[in-house]
């Protein structure tokens, strides 16, 4: 299958909102927004100023790739509601990625092992797997991405295993991994990019079925506080 000649992927599952953008020519235009701002607000004019720059027009877009999670409750929906909107405008393919997947791309290509954390709070973490048969080979998942408790999870990390993701900002996650060689929390390796995300939607589009914008749905792994705290107000009337 030839590839989408403009190709658009984006994410929201953390505290950033991360764009790609490949046009006609194989140019690459990526954007981020800051950390301290909100998807709400800034998603919406970081896509508007990066095709202004990139000298395309929504319509030319063929393909868009959401991160479907797992990660922030509210980010997942602005950013799935945004690339289906995109979408129908367009008249563009919708397919959704692994968030978490997104990021392992980020690793060195002779890592042959790596693992994603994410913090899930309450103790425990998103985390997914990968491998690679030998250095260069593609990054082929384990499994699904998931959510475990920390201390389960932390005990089964191999000593080999190179580990990334957002979740190692957090001092407990890094402490269950103490005594390991950890990249600084900081590091844009913890995070999608839009040149990695862009590679991961042609792969999706290639091998994925072909599914309705309106059947993706965000990849949550569990249900929010705000469900929770519903449930057990209503179990006590």
């Amino acid at each position: 299958m030839a590839p989408h000649p403009f190709v658009l992927a984006l994410d929201t599952s953390g505290d950033r909102s991360a764009i790609g953008l490949r046009a006609a020519d194989g140019a690459l235009f990526e954007a981020e927004t800051d950390a301290s701002r909100k998807h709400g607000r800034d998603l919406l004019p970081s896509l508007r100023n990066l095709l202004r720059s990139a000298g395309v027009r929504p319509a030319q877009i063929g393909l868009i790739g959401v991160g479907l999670g797992p990660g922030s409750y509210t980010g997942l929906r602005i950013g799935l509601t945004a690339a289906r909107t995109l979408a129908y405008a367009a008249g563009a393919r919708l397919v959704g990625f692994d968030s978490l997947e997104a990021v392992a791309r980020n690793a060195p290509e002779d890592e042959t092992h790596v693992i994603v954390v994410g913090d899930a709070q309450r103790g425990e973490v998103y985390a997914a797997e990968f491998v690679r048969e030998a250095p260069g080979a593609p990054l082929v998942a384990c499994g699904p991405s998931r959510i475990e408790p920390l201390a389960a999870w932390s005990e089964r990390v191999e000593p080999g295993a190179f580990v990334i993701g957002s979740g190692l900002r957090s001092p407990t996650i890094r402490s269950a991994l103490a005594g390991r060689s950890l990249i600084e929390p900081d590091d844009s390796i913890h995070r999608p990019s839009g040149r990695r995300m862009i590679e991961l939607v042609d792969r999706v589009a290639e091998f994925g079925a072909q599914i309705e914008p309106d059947d993706l749905d965000p990849n949550y792994l569990r249900r929010s506080a705000a469900e929770d705290q519903w449930d057990a107000r209503a179990l006590g009337r």
